[in-house]
């Protein structure tokens, strides 16, 4: 694909009813930095803001209206992940007209007088995945450190750092190879087992964004079942690896979470 190197993922996006709620969430239970606070989305619709947990970055987006997408979203499916959203320098009409030429609906679609534009494939087209792409001329990753420190209320500290993001899929590889015809992919640990053995597991690397897929193990229904059930095909977590996670548990639970 014309511009797949150039692809990089940019952040989770969140749906919530608030942000202040939201980030008071984030703020709590994690080591967050803020990358920008809350502002207006490009139609209306929406508010947003954004920060990094280590080289993660999370985008928390609110209704901004009665009626917008955001409070349609919430309507149906309650708080939750909303999209995924990909940078790129350039190329993105030619890879849109690709993916509308394979048959992909794309929902969506802006431009800016300063040459910055956005498409979004549909989550039909993309195993249930809002999928967003942003053309930013010039666009330079950040460079950040994947591992950060987060002190506990007894004094403790602890280091966590983003892991990977999993998808609930009906078929693995019919979801790799829509993910190989499209994205710079990068071949993982092949399919194996889960912990529990109900579901089967892979995991790929975008441009260093790790993604896993999982779906029910053969004649087994398990959580990943339950949810294909109720929600559909999509995102489904987001792994962080802790080294000490006992203590961490303990706050958490304290809190009631």
């Amino acid at each position: 694909m014309s511009h797949a190197s150039a692809l990089h993922v940019d952040h989770v996006s969140i749906a919530v009813p608030r942000i202040e709620d939201g980030l008071a969430f984030f703020r709590r239970h994690f080591p967050i930095e803020m990358e920008r606070q809350t502002s207006p989305g490009y139609d209306g619709d929406f508010n947003w803001t954004d920060f990094y947990l280590g080289d993660f970055k999370i985008e928390l987006i609110e209704p901004a209206r009665a009626g917008g997408f955001v409070q349609r979203f919430l309507n149906k499916r309650g708080p939750g992940m909303h999209h995924w959203s990909f940078d790129m320098a350039g190329g993105l009409d030619e890879m849109v007209a690709r993916m509308e030429a394979d048959g992909l609906r794309i929902v969506d679609r802006f431009s800016s007088d300063s040459g910055n534009k956005t498409a979004f494939i549909s989550p039909r087209s993309a195993h249930g995945v809002l999928v967003q792409f942003w053309q930013v001329p010039g666009f330079v990753p950040q460079e950040r450190p994947r591992v950060v420190p987060f002190r506990l209320r007894s004094g403790r500290t602890v280091r966590m750092m983003v892991d990977h993001l999993s998808m609930a899929v009906r078929d693995i590889d019919t979801t790799m190879a829509f993910f190989r015809r499209y994205f710079p992919v990068t071949p993982g640990q092949n399919r194996h087992l889960g912990y529990d053995g109900s579901f089967e597991l892979i995991d790929f690397r975008l441009n260093g964004y790790k993604v896993e897929l999982i779906h029910d193990a053969p004649g087994r229904s398990g959580f990943v079942g339950r949810f294909l059930e109720k929600r559909g095909e999509g995102l489904h977590h987001i792994s962080i690896d802790i080294d000490d996670l006992d203590p961490y548990l303990a706050q958490l639970e304290a809190d009631g979470v």
